[in-house]
């Protein structure tokens, strides 16, 4: 084979490919489907031309007429591209319309009729040489008018754009220009006078694949960079995989005739069949590992980019970590030259938080003063800047920077991306990234995978902060909870030492108070019998107030005794066995002339049955006793006092049950606390101080006894209990 048929259909090979591979990538997208269709119609020109240079007298007709054809098929959707690209439509007029469509198929009907291109073709020493026909010139005129067309929609176009567009445009038409140039003066203007060349202009198509994958590369066109990266590895691997298989063919036949001395087409496609079907998908693989070692290197899964990325904005909640994280991920995929994470604090400062390969003095004076720029950039626009494409659009007039000190500083720190941390509606931040290590730009995958990440880290980086400041106020709230026991813990052995001091006062007072007290109550006793003569009336009856009064303050002076020497520990029991129902029917007896002088009915309701002995102090029991009986009485008006003794689920239980003014439920709760007294208590009884009930309530629980109060409510009376253990 021909070295210039080898060229033809490696050219046709990578041309295919790069068809397939762009018509895959947006089967929607008419840019895509016009762009893979001339690229198609080019690859089968250099396949028809290469069978056309190979062809015997008989094909060489067809071949040279089908040819022509894949050529003015390529023009033809080349014309429709330009339409389209970078953005349009195909006309709507009818007559253009009718103009786009019938030549092409009056040139397929015409490359249909048989030597209407090529009329007479001799072959001599290898070379073609061809007489073209009436139809040659039919079809170069064609050809030529869409072609003059297609470059006049380019040219238009471009001196229309600006920026990025105008890029794409002028790189799509030096591709093209250069390639259709060569390829109607190798392949019509020549083709009347020699075959020879008619290879070069089907080769020449891949100038228009370099510079078109440059423009991709540069600017992202069409977003197929990646396409013709595989695209040259495919048709490596068509390539290797078809050699491969002819030398074994050949081998195999040499060996059968070896063998048995002829050869057997049957055998040999047999085998070859088989190995086929066997070593495909292993030669395939093996191949791909090996171009992919070599050709892609700086490749990478977004899919698997995006799991890691995950797994670790779901498990690491240190800030520092996380950043440090995300950032040695994206370097293994993307190799870019260095990166910082700046974020804003609360007040809307701007400050780095984690750098690598930046000079550290040179990012922190870029973070200073841009905390307010920052966000204005990124108010309506959350997609990642590219600093290449802003500072082209700058040029072309596109685009007007809010800051171009900003725009000039990211390019001087050699910057090539600024991503935007959003949570939810609020900027928290900005990743800086450095261009990559190849020199190559961001392609769009890289642009989209970091967008998604941007929203992943942004989410992670704020639970991470919020966890940190949650941490460091927990570390201050323990701080401050231990110094507040500290102090709390001072204030207690102070508030001790102040109560134990209390209850000496108190305790010294009462004996102090007590001894006068019982002087003054014995000589009024004695004045009152007349041991210091006869008193008259009046005195007599001051003399009765004043030992009431006596006897008031006694008491009085008794319940703070009491209550000193219990919370200091100081009282003193004396327990013995005790029936409860008797002291009860003491206290009744004791306390009915109380009853009889308000009009009132004091009665014991006894047991049907004795209840058992309990182990208490008589004296402070009775003293119990007295208080609640006493008590009914006092805020009885009319009414009855009724006094139970029962025995119940092993206790004694002693109650007094009045008609009286009752308890509301708010005291309830309050009623036998130090210095607590009912609501209109001190109306119906002005010399009590609230502490019978409190003293009552520690005699009680002394004893390991229960104590409570019943009422319906407000002027529905009232019932007083406490119960003491049965005594073992």
């Amino acid at each position: 084979m021909h070295y210039s048929n080898i060229v033809l259909f490696l050219v046709g090979i990578v041309n295919l490919f790069l068809a397939f591979f762009v018509f895959l990538r947006n089967r929607k997208s008419k840019i895509n489907i016009f762009f893979s269709i001339t690229i198609f119609a080019i690859a089968f020109w250099c396949f028809s031309i290469a069978m056309f240079r190979m062809a015997s007298a008989n094909s060489v007709y067809f071949w040279g007429q089908f040819a022509y054809f894949a050529i003015n098929f390529t023009i033809v959707f080349f014309l429709y591209f330009t339409f389209v690209f970078p953005s349009g439509s195909l006309p709507k007029n009818l007559f253009v319309r009718s103009i786009l469509f019938f030549p092409p198929v009056l040139i397929f009907i015409i490359s249909l009729i048989p030597r209407s291109i090529v009329s007479n073709a001799i072959i001599m020493d290898g070379n073609i040489i061809v007489n073209v026909g009436w139809g040659y010139y039919v079809h170069s005129f064609v050809t030529l008018i869409f072609f003059l067309w297609a470059f006049y929609n380019v040219i238009s176009k471009f001196v229309k754009s600006v920026g990025i567009a105008r890029l794409q445009l002028l790189y799509l038409f030096l591709g093209t220009a250069i390639s259709t140039t060569i390829a109607i003066f190798t392949n019509i203007i020549l083709f009347s006078f020699t075959t020879e060349y008619n290879w070069i202009g089907p080769s020449a198509t891949i100038i228009m694949v370099f510079l078109i994958s440059y423009a991709i590369t540069r600017y992202r066109l069409m977003d197929i960079k990646i396409i013709v990266a595989r695209t040259i590895i495919f048709g490596l691997i068509v390539i290797l995989l078809t050699g491969l298989y002819v030398l074994t063919s050949v081998f195999i036949a040499m060996f059968f005739e070896n063998l048995i001395g002829s050869k057997s087409n049957f055998l040999v496609g047999l085998i070859i069949a088989i190995l086929v079907v066997v070593g495909f998908q292993p030669l395939r693989k093996v191949i791909e590992k090996t171009t992919e070692r070599f050709l892609f290197k700086t490749s990478y899964d977004p899919d698997v980019l995006l799991s890691r990325i995950s797994e670790v904005t779901a498990t690491i909640l240190d800030v520092k970590q996380l950043m440090q994280s995300i950032s040695e991920i994206l370097d293994e995929s993307l190799h870019f030259s260095k990166i910082s994470f700046a974020l804003l604090s609360r007040d809307g400062k701007l400050f780095i938080s984690y750098e690598q390969g930046f000079e550290v003095k040179t990012i922190i004076d870029f973070a200073s003063g841009k905390e307010k720029i920052l966000p204005l950039y990124f108010k309506n626009n959350r997609d990642v800047q590219v600093i290449d494409e802003l500072e082209t659009k700058y040029e072309a007039g596109e685009y007007i920077p809010k800051n171009i000190d900003l725009l000039n500083g990211l390019r001087s720190l050699d910057v090539a991306l600024v991503v935007p941390l959003y949570v939810k509606e609020r900027l928290i931040g900005i990743i800086v990234i450095g261009n990559k290590k190849s020199g190559d730009p961001y392609s769009h995958q890289d642009l989209n995978v970091l967008k998604i990440i941007a929203g992943q880290a942004a989410i992670a980086i704020e639970n991470a902060t919020l966890y940190d400041e949650l941490k460091d106020y927990n570390i201050k709230l323990d701080e401050e909870v231990k110094k507040k026991t500290t102090e709390l813990r001072k204030a207690n052995d102070e508030l001790k030492q102040l109560d134990e001091a209390k209850s000496e006062f108190i305790s010294i007072a009462s004996h102090q108070l007590r001894t006068p007290l019982t002087i003054i109550k014995g000589y009024i006793s004695m004045m009152q019998e007349g041991s210091f003569g006869k008193l008259s009336p009046v005195i007599d009856a001051n003399l009765s107030k004043v030992y009431q009064a006596n006897e008031r303050l006694i008491k009085l002076v008794e319940n703070l005794l009491d209550i000193s020497r219990i919370e200091s520990g100081r009282q003193d029991f004396k327990m013995t066995k005790i029936h409860l129902e008797e002291m009860a029917q003491v206290v009744v007896d004791n306390l009915k002339g109380n009853a009889k002088e308000k009009k009132l009915k004091l009665i014991f309701h006894k047991p049907t049955h004795a209840t058992p002995e309990v182990m208490a102090d008589e004296g402070k029991i009775h003293e119990v006793m007295m208080n609640f009986v006493d008590n009914s009485i006092k805020y009885t008006k009319e009414g009855k006092v009724e006094v139970f003794v029962t025995l119940e689920n092993g206790l004694v239980t002693f109650c007094v049950k009045d008609t009286g003014m009752g308890i509301k439920p708010e005291v309830m709760t309050v009623l036998f606390q130090k210095f607590s007294r009912g609501e209109g208590s001190f109306r119906a009884h002005t010399e009590g101080l609230g502490l019978g009930l409190y003293v009552a309530r520690m005699m009680i629980d002394a004893h390991k006894g229960k104590i409570w109060a019943e009422s319906d409510g407000e002027n529905k009376g009232s019932k007083f209990c406490f119960s003491l253990p049965v005594a073992k």
